[in-house]
């Protein structure tokens, strides 16, 4: 039997702030519109690198693949709901956390975003789709949120992702036509994906030709972009990720696969080596090797010809002359 005790008692839900001191803080900074006493109430359990002299120690780079602090995103949550919460109010506190330079700061912003986002697609009245319209100059938390995606620190475009699938899960399937605004820029298109490629999610989803939608608005802002891009780290990123990102849709909507075919055609090297690696994650997915290697044979049979074909080696040259 499940054991309903603490509900009996009135248990503060999950994700819900449980520590009256950091509830007392959050209020004084809705009031003043000053997120530094929260911010150092926060520190302690925030996960990152204890702060120095107001700011934090910055640490030795140790490349993009090195393991990276484990964020308190479930205190990061309770506190942006527990700003959410304070509405309108909160607004002065919610913009100035989105303009600190602190990552915990940004990924506790990104959680209120979330929050607001998701409270005010529930209101919107029946029927009606997209966004609700607002006045001129208004706070837009989707907004707000998308621009919190730019933020090149990975911790913080995390933060963004999680926060964007809240509202998802909030929203459903209108939220993935809202996100055609996302795609337009290399990171934000990244994280767009990135929040809708994650299975739990994907079963609560059904719309999966706004999913292959935004797919192609990311592909071909990566496909067009211009060569001097070719070293910035928003495209970069995209392109790495995205061949995963199209194996775990794919799973959920067929619709991707046939996608994915048509893409076999394209004639950038990089893009035609994103559908490349996008066919080798769904071989090691739970496709058949029937259908990926028919996706790798369409591949091949778009291949541009070899410049010079006399130079390719056939096999591996016998050095030893029959000699054993």
């Amino acid at each position: 039997m499940t054991d309903t005790s603490d509900q009996r008692r009135g248990a503060t839900p999950p994700g819900a702030l449980r520590n009256p001191k950091i509830d007392a803080a959050i209020e004084r900074a809705v009031e003043l519109g000053d997120p530094d006493e929260l911010l150092a109430l926060l520190d302690r359990s925030s996960g990152l690198p204890a702060r120095r002299g107001g700011g934090r120690a910055p640490g030795p780079d140790l490349g993009p693949n090195a393991p990276l602090p484990r964020v308190n995103l479930d205190l990061a949550r309770a506190v942006g709901g527990a700003i959410a919460d304070r509405g309108a109010r909160a607004e002065r506190l919610v913009r100035a956390l989105c303009s600190s330079a602190e990552e915990y700061a940004l990924i506790v912003a990104a959680q209120a975003l979330a929050a607001l986002a998701g409270r005010a697609g529930q209101q919107e009245s029946a029927g009606r789709a997209g966004r609700p319209r607002r006045a001129r100059g208004a706070f837009d938390p989707l907004e707000a949120l998308e621009q919190l995606a730019e933020d090149p620190r990975r911790l913080v475009r995390d933060g963004v992702v999680a926060a964007l699938r809240t509202v998802i899960a909030a929203r459903g399937d209108a939220m993935v036509g809202e996100l055609s605004t996302w795609t337009d820029g290399y990171l934000q298109a990244h994280a767009a994906l990135e929040a809708l490629a994650e299975r739990t999610l994907l079963t609560r989803l059904g719309a999966g030709a706004e999913v292959v939608e935004r797919l192609e608005e990311a592909f071909v802002l990566a496909d067009r972009s211009p060569r001097a891009d070719e070293r910035l780290q928003g495209l970069r990123l995209l392109r790495r990720e995205m061949p995963a990102q199209i194996a775990t849709l794919s799973g959920r909507f067929p619709e991707v696969v046939r996608w994915l075919e048509e893409k076999t055609r394209v004639e950038r090297p990089e893009s035609r080596e994103v559908v490349g690696q996008a066919i080798a994650a769904l071989r090691k997915g739970s496709f058949s090797d029937a259908e990926t290697a028919r996706l790798a044979d369409a591949l091949a049979a778009t291949a541009p010809p070899p410049r010079d074909p006399s130079r390719i080696v056939q096999g591996t040259r016998k050095r030893s002359r029959g000699r054993r």
